[in-house]
């Protein structure tokens, strides 16, 4: 009678064992899954964030090339917007790491450096641009002559050097960070490779091991 127990009391733990073992596993499974994708979105987001800078760079460009007062101030009316579509971009990558961290995993200290080196690097770049629009507004106030000239000269010049090395700038730390998120989405594949396998040889071994029980009692 008592081997009869201990061979139903082994049975409910090889049950309740495969049970539990079966639940990790799809929880780790889903989990490490929700952090791949999320980092997924975040790369994707940040070939958004480098298709608005291009946008609102080329508008830029354009408002200094024109010779046309009125397209002048509607192509810097429309960049409000602009730069409005740069800050959701960031807003949208920010979401998406902190959607994977949520599920487990903290933020990377690499990701967080280079986020702010970035959204610096933007901020600059954005304030060189203003002061280019600004020597542009003076062109347009001014009568059309040789001073007018001489403003748009110079708000081609300052594009060229300050604003136009602001932008590289931008473009050199947008791929360290993408070489940094990539790294990382890569770092969580192999976790969840490397942690599936460690959980499944675990639960395996304890099977195994009660199975080799119930063999020996009974």
């Amino acid at each position: 009678m008592r081997i009869r127990w201990i061979s139903v009391v082994i049975s409910i733990l090889i049950m309740a064992g495969g049970w539990l073992g079966s639940k990790t596993l799809i929880r780790i499974d889903q989990d490490l899954r929700v952090i791949y994708a999320e980092y997924t979105l975040a790369t994707t987001d940040l070939g958004h964030l480098n298709g608005e800078l291009i946008r609102y760079r080329t508008s830029v460009i354009r408002a200094i090339e024109t010779d046309n007062k009125e397209e002048f101030y509607r192509i810097l009316a429309s960049l409000p917007a602009k730069r409005e579509h740069v800050d959701q971009a960031i807003e949208r990558f920010v979401a998406a790491t902190n959607d994977a961290a949520s599920v487990g995993r903290q933020l990377d200290a690499r990701e967080l450096t280079e986020l702010k080196v970035v959204q610096e690097k933007i901020a600059a770049y954005m304030v060189s641009s203003q002061n280019v629009l600004q020597i542009m507004e003076q062109r347009w106030k001014s009568a059309p002559t040789v001073e007018a000239q001489r403003l748009q000269n110079r708000a081609r010049e300052y594009l060229a050097e300050d604003t136009g090395s602001k932008y590289m700038s931008v473009t050199v730390e947008l791929d360290r960070l993408l070489e940094v998120v990539a790294g990382i989405a890569g770092d969580v594949r192999k976790d969840a490779t490397s942690t599936l396998r460690v959980v499944t040889i675990l639960m395996v071994t304890i099977s195994l091991t009660l199975g080799v029980i119930v063999l020996a009692v009974g």
